[in-house]
């Protein structure tokens, strides 16, 4: 697992990586929201595809997104959002992936995907240690380090490269705007602590 101790970034994307999935839109962690106790996200995708939804008055669809357990159905619903307007959307898209990944790593309702990985996903991984301790610890325990989002295929909210190709390509880098409020919810919940004196 990642410490705080090792150089260099923490890269990740998919939800199944025994090491780092957990840093993943799409890793399968329900979660309350703190706005209405009825509302329970199974991944932080779910969480921000419904905000989108809300957001543009689509309530079909927001309640079409809670429904489905599949994180990919969850995205493509959140493709199909009415009334969208784009400036609109990048005016509030950082902001909501912020607030769910602070519910994600603050209200998780079951550990069951620290384990598994996310729905599907046929067994842990025996060639990695167990993953221990709360999904905010794993978070905090990344330290000062960056996070990446190494997909290949997403130049916004990742790198638009494989963690492979990333070191030799970092001058082309995309946005990595999750990596980027993933290392703010961090931020977030050290202060929090050290407020607590945690």
């Amino acid at each position: 697992m990642a410490t705080t101790s090792d150089p260099g970034p923490v890269y990740f994307w998919r939800e199944t990586d025994p090491e780092t999935g957990y840093l993943s839109q799409w890793y399968y962690c329900p979660f309350k929201d703190d706005q209405g106790e009825k509302k329970t996200y199974k991944t932080a995708e779910h969480y921000m595809m419904h905000q989108k939804a809300i957001l543009f008055n689509d309530e079909a669809t927001a309640l079409e997104v809670l429904k489905t357990g599949n994180p990919r159905k969850a995205k493509s619903l959140g493709r199909q959002v009415k009334n969208f307007d784009e400036t609109l959307w990048l005016k509030h898209r950082r902001d909501i992936v912020r607030k769910g990944n602070i519910l994600k790593f603050t209200r998780a309702i079951t550990e069951e995907g620290f384990k598994r990985g996310t729905p599907g996903a046929t067994q842990p991984s025996s060639l990695h240690s167990p993953i221990d301790g709360s999904l905010a610890d794993m978070l905090v325990n990344t330290g000062d380090r960056e996070l990446v989002e190494a997909s290949p295929f997403d130049p916004v909210w990742g790198i638009g490269f494989k963690a492979a190709d990333a070191d030799a390509a970092r001058d082309s880098w995309g946005e990595n705007l999750l990596g980027k409020e993933l290392m703010e919810v961090r931020r977030i919940l050290k202060e929090r602590r050290d407020g607590q004196g945690a």
